[in-house]
């Protein structure tokens, strides 16, 4: 497994994981809004509401992990970690099915984005959760 020593090859884990977490915040309800108007050109399916709804609860796992981070306690962000696997997997599901149905194109420039922000803080957050003494899963 990769274990990050620091953030953007200079910051502290710690501190990256709060630029993380804040990041993470903005992100969700920024995207969040983003999809819910563009999706499926103003009428989100139900493949997009289902994301939309892993989006709110990513955004609830965000504010764990910055709780987590701030009191140094690996439980609180594992919920982050697994719900960002979670968002990966299912950004892999739209980004294929957007391009097959060929939805607009910004839709799908979000969700490459998201995807790759995501295995980065993921890789991140790893890193501190196994730096704080978490349970190692992967």
């Amino acid at each position: 497994m990769i274990y990050l020593q620091y953030c953007c090859f200079f910051v502290d884990l710690r501190i990256g994981t709060f630029i993380i977490a804040a990041s993470e915040i903005l992100m969700d309800i920024c995207f969040g809004i983003l999809i819910a108007i563009y999706g499926e050109s103003g009428t989100p399916d139900l493949c997009h509401k289902l994301f939309l709804a892993f989006m709110i609860l990513h955004l609830i796992s965000a504010v764990c992990l910055l709780i987590g981070a701030i009191k140094l306690r690996p439980g609180c962000m594992l919920f982050y970690i697994l719900m960002t696997m979670v968002k990966i997997l299912a950004m892999i599901i739209l980004i294929i099915s957007d391009i097959i149905l060929l939805i607009w194109i910004p839709v799908i420039i979000i969700y490459v984005i998201m995807f790759v922000l995501g295995i980065y803080f993921w890789f991140v957050t790893y890193s501190f959760y196994a730096a704080l003494g978490g349970s190692l899963f992967i």
